[in-house]
C-alpha cells in the first residue's frame, strides 16, 4: 500500500521561511502551488502541491512559476527542440516536426485525463499559435512535443545497475542510472536540468527531468519504487497506425502514482502497446529489474537476476543487476552485428561489479559513483566501454541513489557549449520524500 510522509516541523518551517524570501505574498495562488529555486547553480528544485487544487490549476501555475523564475524560457526550451530537429534532419532521420506532432495527436488521447488537464493549463500560458522553431517563442505544439518527446522521437543512450542484497554495502538496493543524449550545438537541455517533487497525498513522486515536463526519466515513489527508461532499438519503422499506441512515460508516471510494487508496475505496463520498443529499468530496496518491452515479441518481460538470457549473453554477478540500450531476454530482438556500444558497457559493468565482489569488497555509494562514473579513456562506449559518456553522445543526468533512504546524489551536464567533462561531478540533492 502507498504510505503517507511525514515530514519533521522543523523541516517543514525552514523550507516555508526559505520560500518566502523569493518576495511573493502569501496570497498569490501561483506561489503556494509550486516553487521553484535554482539550486547550486545545477538544476531546479520544484515542488508541486496538489492540496486543494485541480490538474489545470497546476499546469497553469507551473507554467507561471517557470516564466516567472527563468524569464528566457521560452527561448530555452524552443531553441532545445530546434538544435534536435536539426541534428535529425542533418543525417536524414526522421520525423521533421509536423510528423512529430501528427505522432502526438495521435496518442495524447490515450493519456490518463489529469495529464493531459495539466497539458492545458500550461497550455494557457504557453499559448503561441504558430509553430516556427528557432523564434524564441514556446507554443502550444512545441509544448506538446516536450511532453512525449519520447513517444515520438526516439531519445538517445542509458545505462543502469544496480547491487542489492548480498552485493551491497547496506544490505539494500544501491544504483546508478545514466541519461544519455545527442550533444546539441547550444547545449540547451544542461539549462532545464530539474528536480521534481509532487506532493499529492499517497500519490507523491519525485521526478529527475528537464524544466516544463509533466513527464519522467526517473522517478521514484514513496514506496521506494524506482524508474528510468532507456532507448532499445530495433530498427522497426515506426508504426503508420497509432491507433492504439499510447504514451510509455505518461503510463509508467501513472503507474508510480498509484502502483506500490515493481512487479505492480511491470505486469501494467507490459499489457500495453507502445510506438517505441524500449527498457524500464525499476528497483525497489530489495532488488533490481529490467522491463523488456520489445512490443509483439514473445520474450517481452520483465528481466530479474536470475533470468534465462538469450544465448551467448553471460552475467554471473550475484545480487546485481545492469542495463544497456539492447534486449537479453531470449526471445527477444538481437542486433545481427552485435552492437559494440552496448556490448562493451555490458562487459564494463560486469567487469566493474566483479571487481569488487571479487575482493570481498561490498557496493556502497561511492563504488556505484565510480562504476557509473567510468569514462574509459575517452568517454566513448564503442573505443573504450565508457558508460559515463562526453563524445557524440554525452550524459547529461548521473543518479546515484540509496533506495533505504532515498538519498540521492546527482551529476547534471554543465551550461556551456564546451566539450563536456570527461568525469562526473555529483552533488547531493535533497527531497522532500527523503526518509
Amino acid at each position: 500500500m502507498k504510505k503517507t510522509v511525514f515530514v519533521p516541523v522543523c523541516f517543514i518551517l525552514c523550507s516555508m521561511f526559505l520560500l518566502g524570501g523569493c518576495g511573493r505574498g502569501e496570497g498569490d495562488e501561483a506561489f503556494a502551488a509550486v516553487s521553484i529555486r535554482k539550486m547550486q547553480d545545477a538544476y531546479y528544485d520544484v515542488v508541486m502541491d496538489y492540496t486543494g487544487r485541480t490538474s489545470n490549476e497546476m499546469g497553469k501555475a507551473l507554467a507561471e512559476e517557470i516564466l516567472r523564475v527563468v524569464p528566457d524560457y521560452e527561448s530555452i526550451a524552443d531553441s532545445l527542440l530546434k538544435d534536435q530537429f536539426d541534428m535529425l534532419a542533418k543525417h536524414n532521420l526522421s520525423p521533421d516536426f509536423p510528423t512529430a506532432l501528427s505522432r502526438a495527436q495521435a496518442i495524447l488521447p490515450k493519456v490518463p485525463r489529469e495529464y493531459l488537464d495539466e497539458l492545458a493549463g500550461m497550455q494557457e500560458i504557453f499559448n503561441f499559435d504558430t509553430d516556427v522553431l528557432g523564434d524564441g517563442r514556446f507554443s502550444k505544439n512545441e509544448l506538446v512535443i516536450l511532453q512525449v518527446f519520447q513517444d515520438v522521437i526516439r531519445p538517445t543512450q542509458c545505462s543502469a545497475a544496480a547491487a542489492f542484497g548480498g552485493s551491497s554495502a547496506t544490505g539494500k538496493t544501491i544504483l546508478g542510472r545514466n541519461l544519455d543524449w545527442d550533444a546539441l550545438p547550444r547545449n540547451d537541455m544542461s539549462r532545464m536540468h530539474a528536480v521534481t517533487t509532487t506532493k499529492n497525498g499517497e500519490k507523491s513522486i519525485v521526478m529527475v527531468h528537464f524544466l516544463g515536463m509533466l513527464t519522467p526519466a526517473t522517478a521514484y515513489n514513496d514506496n521506494k519504487i524506482f524508474g528510468a527508461f532507456l532507448d532499445a532499438e530495433t530498427g522497426a519503422p515506426y508504426p503508420a497506425d497509432l491507433s492504439s499506441k499510447r504514451s510509455y512515460c505518461l503510463d509508467f508516471r501513472y503507474a508510480l502514482e498509484n502502483m506500490s510494487t515493481m512487479q505492480e508496475i511491470a505486469d501494467f505496463l507490459k499489457t500495453k502497446e507502445y510506438a517505441f520498443n524500449h527498457l524500464l529499468f525499476m528497483a525497489d530496496e530489495e532488488s533490481a529489474g529490467v522491463l523488456e518491452q520489445n512490443i509483439g515479441s514473445p520474450g517481452r518481460g520483465f528481466r530479474r537476476v536470475d533470468s534465462e538470457l538469450r544465448k551467448g549473453v553471460v552475467w554471473d554477478v550475484p545480487d546485481a543487476l545492469a542495463t544497456v540500450n539492447d534486449f537479453r531476454l531470449p526471445g527477444n530482438f538481437v542486433y545481427p552485428d552485435d552492437d559494440p556500444s552496448d556490448n562493451n558497457r555490458w562487459k564494463t559493468y560486469r567487469t566493474l561489479l566483479s571487481s569488487y565482489l571479487v575482493r570481498g569488497t561490498k557496493i556502497d555509494v561511492e563504488k556505484m559513483k565510480g562504476i557509473s562514473g567510468y569514462y574509459g579513456t575517452d568517454g566513448n562506449a564503442y573505443t573504450s566501454g565508457a558508460v559515463f559518456l562526453s563524445n557524440r553522445i554525452v550524459t547529461a543526468q548521473s543518479i546515484i541513489l540509496n533506495m533505504e533512504t532515498l538519498e540521492m546524489w546527482i551529476h547534471f551536464s554543465p551550461v556551456g557549449t564546451g566539450p563536456m567533462p570527461l568525469n562526473p561531478t555529483y552533488i547531493r540533492v535533497k527531497t522532500l520524500l527523503e526518509m
